[in-house]
C-alpha cells in the first residue's frame, strides 16, 4: 500500500540520516512490516572512518585467519604491467600486441596496471585527492549518492547479499562516463551530492 511505501522510504531515510545501524529488537512492529524494515535496517554498513578507529569491530567484518593479508601476501600478487603507449602510436602491430596482453590478463587476472597511457601526472593526482575526500566524508553524506536495489551506480559498502557470512572492508562509488557525454559526471555528482561537490565531477 501507499502507507506502507511511505513508512518504508522514511525509514530508508533515517538509516541515511543517522549514518549508523538501528537495531529493530528495540522496537515494537507489526509483524509483516517489521520483516521488511529488518531487511532494510539491519544491514551493516562498512565506514573505514569509523572502523578503523574502534576495536571491538563488528563480527561480519572479521574473517577467518586463513583468508586475512599477511605481509607475505603482496608477494603473491604479480600485477600484470601493460605499456600502451603502442596502441597509441598509431603502429597496428603495436595496438594489436597491446590489445593481446590486455586480454590476456582480463581472462588470468581480471586486473592490470597501465603505463604511458599518456594522462598527465597532475591531472591523475588530482583525481586522486577528490577521490580520498569522497570516501574520507562522513557516512551519512556519502550515502547521499547511495545506490538503490537494481541500479548500478552510486554509493555502496559490505555488499551485503553478495558474500554468505564474512563481509569485505570495501566501498565504492560507481557512476557511468561517456566521451560524447562530457558533462555526464557532473551532472550526477551534483544530483547526488550537491554543487559543493561538483569538482569531484
Amino acid at each position: 500500500s501507499s502507507e506502507l511505501e511511505s513508512a518504508l522510504h522514511s525509514l530508508c531515510q533515517l538509516r541515511i540520516d543517522l549514518g549508523f545501524l538501528i537495531d529493530p529488537s528495540f522496537v515494537v512492529w507489526p509483524s509483516t512490516l517489521g520483516f521488511l524494515v529488518q531487511s532494510i535496517m539491519v544491514q551493516p554498513v562498512f565506514d573505514a572512518a569509523v572502523l578503523s578507529g574502534r576495536a571491538d569491530i563488528p563480527s561480519q567484518f572479521i574473517w577467518p585467519e586463513g583468508d586475512s593479508p599477511t605481509p607475505d601476501a603482496a608477494e603473491e600478487l604479480h600485477v600484470p604491467l601493460i605499456d600502451i603507449g603502442g596502441m597509441l602510436s598509431g603502429d597496428p602491430a603495436a595496438a594489436a600486441e597491446v590489445t593481446r596482453l590486455v586480454g590476456e590478463a582480463c581472462e588470468r587476472h581480471g586486473f592490470f596496471q597501465v603505463v604511458n597511457h599518456g594522462i598527465d601526472a597532475e591531472l591523475l593526482a588530482d583525481a586522486h585527492r577528490c577521490v580520498d575526500n569522497f570516501f574520507t566524508m562522513p557516512l551519512p553524506e556519502k550515502q547521499r549518492a547511495l545506490r538503490h536495489p537494481g541500479e548500478s551506480c552510486g554509493y555502496a559498502s559490505s555488499f551485503t547479499g553478495r558474500f554468505a557470512s564474512k563481509l569485505p572492508w570495501k566501498e565504492t562509488l560507481s557512476f557511468r562516463s561517456c566521451p560524447s557525454d562530457p558533462a555526464l559526471v557532473v551532472d550526477y555528482i551534483v544530483a547526488t551530492l550537491g554543487e559543493d561537490h561538483r569538482r569531484l565531477g
